[in-house]
């Protein structure tokens, strides 16, 4: 076995090595916030990630015409369904309605 004065030595010098690691990486962190801060990255990674979405509409609307013109047009049916609907009946009405008889 090995002497517990020499055991603890080496536990110490690994103990020293991480904490050196640590500060170096710290160090490291403090410098990159420095020169850009949170805020900063904060907006770069949320605009990367909208420019990301957008793309990935686009493509998706590149591979779907078909799908989105008929979105388009049942909205602008659902949108102007009470004038189509009044000018249906106008017309059918209309043709329905007898000619007017006239009286001598």
């Amino acid at each position: 076995m090995s002497d517990p004065g020499d055991r603890l030595a080496a536990e110490r010098a690994r103990r020293n090595q991480a904490r050196g690691a640590f500060d170096a990486n710290l160090a490291q962190i403090k410098t990159d916030l420095a020169a850009r801060g949170v805020g900063g990255r904060i907006a770069d990674q949320a605009g990367a990630e909208v420019r990301g979405a957008v793309k990935e509409g686009l493509a998706v609307a590149r591979e779907s015409k078909g799908i989105i013109a008929a979105t388009l047009a049942a909205l602008g049916l659902w949108f102007f369904r009470v004038p189509l609907i009044t000018m249906v009946r106008r017309h059918l009405f209309k043709a329905a309605d007898p000619a007017p008889v006239q009286e001598d």
